[in-house]
């Protein structure tokens, strides 16, 4: 019921005159208590309001940014606080329940193509895919990533997505993982690599390329090698039925030990023809690293002796009879049997005097070297680069490619050392060492060098062994031409 003013004006005047009106009841001093605690309730109630709402505001960042790093990985939850226990999410056992189907990426494929191939329903594929891409760019997925898919068993529902595994590397791991309320997690892995040292010895029969296979000697350690006997040995004319050959080097390997990279080369030793070339990789004090021998002068001479790797010689140097001409000729330079496209390196650091073609040279380079030397590359497929007449090239920079253009019988790559305008043979060639050791620094490198012949001597027990015989497989040796 509402009142006039004048009624009201009314109303009060007939109270203080202890009068009372009939059919109105006047307010008690309680009702307006409780108008005025009501509306203070209220007030508090508003303000209580905003303060809980920043107070989880705040809790909300701050979460977020105590979950962005756990144990030096990056972490991204897509419903960040959807599960109250973020970290265990990572720390969950699955044992037995989880069942990881493996999938390597292949020309073409994607990340949301593969997890549609492992089954999974499109709207959580891409929910994976989006979070993933908060610490991965799937624009950066390669053929030969390796990507892990696990799911546990639901006897309602099949399979269900627990963890997504993604590895680019043999050192960094991204995974995705199923969190609380149908949530997702993403981070990065940084895995632990530990650095070991491995012994082979291998006795020679055939080649030292497949004795070094035999002994399950990784390809790119052998090159290595290869490369540093390069300067003075002839594989194919100097190595002999029962020469030996004896490696130090680096294995990589994760946590459970599983070899996963070969390292560096620490020390070899050649023994051929009653003598041990013995190398040691050593780094000098202004920072560069090479190999030198037990004296101290580095392997690296002016030229190379083998410009080609993990070739053969089909073809030495002197008179014979030319396989196409009939005739007996001289023949001034090494061949090298190798598939076609096999990469060819400058034999020393020079500049390009021509580079094209040359009569029954085919496709053909000439490199002008200090202290009066050049060297021929002939019966190349292609150049490499932009090789060209004038163009300076370092020791082992790839030139070309071996071929069969010109008067050839096959591909291989002929290769000629001339000495002020006068062929050599390049088997036989002196060139001085890069650098020899002196003082301070001589003395530091005999210490390393004993360093690392009391570590090859302690592994003796863990040595590998081979002796590849005659009777190896012809694609051993094929593999070695590539």
């Amino acid at each position: 019921m509402y009142y006039t003013r004048a009624q009201y004006r009314a109303y009060i005047s007939s109270l203080r005159q202890g009068r009372r009106r009939k059919g109105m009841r006047p307010f008690s001093f309680g009702f307006f208590v409780l108008l005025i605690a009501m509306a203070g309730a209220y007030l508090m109630l508003q303000e209580s309001s905003a303060s809980l709402t920043n107070t989880f505001e705040t809790r909300q960042i701050s979460r977020q940014q105590d979950l962005s790093r756990v144990d030096g990985t990056d972490i991204f939850w897509k419903k960040p606080f959807a599960n109250p226990a973020a970290r265990s999410a990572w720390e969950q056992g699955f044992g037995s329940l989880l069942q990881e189907k493996t999938y390597t990426v292949n020309r073409g494929d994607t990340l949301i193509n593969i997890l549609l191939r492992a089954d999974l329903a499109a709207p959580e594929a891409y929910s994976i895919v989006r979070t993933l891409e908060n610490v991965f760019d799937p624009a950066t997925l390669k053929t030969g990533h390796e990507l892990r898919i696990g799911f546990i068993d639901n006897e309602y529902s099949g399979p269900v997505f627990q963890r997504l595994r993604l590895k680019t590397g043999f050192d960094r791991e991204y995974q995705v993982m199923r969190g609380g309320d149908q949530g997702y997690c993403a981070r990065q892995i940084e895995c632990e690599i530990r650095t070991r040292p491995a012994r082979v010895e291998a006795e020679i029969n055939s080649s030292l390329y497949r004795a070094a296979r035999e002994a399950d000697l990784p390809i790119e350690t052998l090159m290595q090698v290869l490369r540093a006997y390069s300067y003075d040995v002839d594989f194919q004319r100097d190595i002999q039925p029962g020469d030996r050959i004896e490696i130090l080097y680096e294995e990589k390997v994760d946590e459970d030990g599983k070899l996963v990279a070969t390292g560096n080369v620490l020390f070899a030793a050649l023994h051929t023809n009653g003598r041990a070339l013995r190398i040691y990789r050593y780094k000098t004090a202004n920072g560069g690293t090479g190999f030198y021998d037990a004296k101290g002068e580095s392997v690296r001479k002016a030229l190379m002796v083998t410009p080609i790797e993990g070739a053969s010689v089909s073809s030495g140097y002197g008179m014979r009879r030319h396989p196409i001409l009939g005739y007996n000729k001289m023949h001034e330079g090494l061949d090298f049997a190798a598939r076609t496209g096999t990469p060819i390196m400058a034999a020393g650091d020079g500049v390009v005097e021509y580079a094209g073609r040359r009569g029954s040279y085919g496709k053909y380079i000439r490199i002008r070297h200090p202290n009066n030397y050049k060297t021929i590359y002939a019966h190349l497929s292609g150049y490499a680069g932009n090789i060209k007449s004038g163009t300076r090239v370092d020791q082992g920079q790839t030139i070309g490619y071996a071929g069969s253009t010109g008067r050839s019988t096959g591909p291989h790559l002929h290769y000629e050392v001339l000495y002020a305008g006068s062929p050599i043979n390049p088997s036989k060639m002196d060139t001085k060492p890069g650098r020899t050791l002196e003082g301070e620094e001589l003395q530091r490198f005999m210490l390393a060098k004993a360093e690392l012949e009391e570590l090859y001597a302690s592994l003796k027990e863990d040595t590998k062994l081979a002796a590849a015989s005659d009777n190896d497989s012809q694609e051993a040796e094929e593999t070695a031409m590539r």
